[in-house]
């Protein structure tokens, strides 16, 4: 009877260091958020800084090529999370309402984007262009800010031969000789620079106020409030980090390219990572970004109806918890 007695004693006592073992297990264990990345300036040192250890989470990327593809992604429910440029957000938020905008990326007046001729082409500037084939990816920030420019000097869109070219390609299309010249942001530019195929023509410095903002699902946003302030607190982090220590985050930009076979000294990539202003947080002002690119792209035949009201999109919760969690 003794021996009965004892064997279920220690089992009872096994079970319960069973059910002590998974619970301590599945609370130390990193909650997983999927976030799109289009190995951009900011995701890639994010990833490569180890900020998100710090907030107990697990990134799982999912490679995307565009703005307009991770718009895409968010609303078909394939990442929670991710950094979208403000045409392709703007388009989105007219379709759906299952967006949330969380926080600011970073923002520019134009200057990130710039254009690429090949290192012997004869032009000499943008006038040269025209009639000309450029590569670049229609419905893109680097695409409305061709569109701005030629809005302020006396130019269209339509004057250059567009041809719809993923990020990634316009390199080789410069290279291969099929397009006159591309059009694009670092660290793509910087790219195209140090392997020599091509030179920068000009940017559009001054054409717009432009912005890419992180983005969530606002179904994944409302039932997982927590995971996604403490990705944001990591996100603020990478900012932050590039902000005061350029070099340092020109180092890990040059490290997580080398993972994805882009191998590039890290000076070249410390010039392109100023091209944009990696501040945080939302203001009225990114409200009026918006607005100002609904204006720009409806006045080109780009979108019908009336101006939408886009601070309802706008959620700052999730920043604002952040700034007080912040390691």
């Amino acid at each position: 009877m003794f021996r009965n007695l004892s064997q279920k004693l220690f089992a009872m006592v096994a079970a319960l260091m069973a059910i002590t073992f998974v619970h301590t297990t599945i609370a130390d264990a990193a909650d997983k958020i999927r976030m799109g990345s289009r190995n951009t300036n900011l995701d890639v040192v994010l990833l490569e800084s180890g900020v998100a250890k710090k907030y107990d989470l697990d990134i799982e990327v999912v490679r995307v090529k565009t703005g307009i593809e991770m718009a895409e992604a968010l609303i078909g429910g394939s990442v929670d999370v991710g950094i979208v440029g403000g045409a392709p957000l703007v388009s989105a938020l007219l379709k759906v309402k299952k967006l949330e905008v969380i926080g600011n990326a970073w923002t520019t007046d134009g200057g990130y984007a710039k254009v690429l001729v090949r290192k012997d082409s004869p032009y000499k500037s943008i006038e040269d262009l025209k009639g000309k084939k450029i590569a670049n990816k229609i419905g893109s920030g680097s695409y409305r800010a061709l569109g701005d420019w030629c809005a302020k000097n006396n130019c269209k869109v339509t004057d250059f031969q567009i041809l719809n070219t993923a990020p990634a390609s316009i390199v080789a299309a410069l290279e291969s000789g099929s397009v006159d010249a591309g059009i694009w942001f670092a660290p793509i530019t910087s790219v195209a620079v140090h392997k020599g195929v091509a030179k920068i023509l000009m940017d559009f410095k001054g054409a717009n106020l432009g912005q890419a903002t992180w983005t969530a699902r606002k179904a994944y946003a409302e039932k997982n409030p927590d995971v996604l302030t403490r990705f944001m607190a990591a996100a603020i982090d990478a900012q932050e980090l590039i902000i005061k220590d350029p070099k340092n985050g020109a180092k890990l930009l040059s490290q997580g390219l080398k993972k994805l076979g882009r191998d590039l000294p890290v000076e070249v990539l410390e010039i392109g990572i100023n091209d944009f202003v990696y501040e945080h947080g939302l203001t009225p002002k990114k409200e009026q970004v918006f607005d100002a690119i609904f204006t720009a792209l409806k006045a080109r035949g780009k979108y019908r109806g009336d101006k939408p009201d886009f601070k309802q999109f706008m959620n700052d919760k999730y920043y604002q918890a952040a700034l007080k969690i912040r390691k």
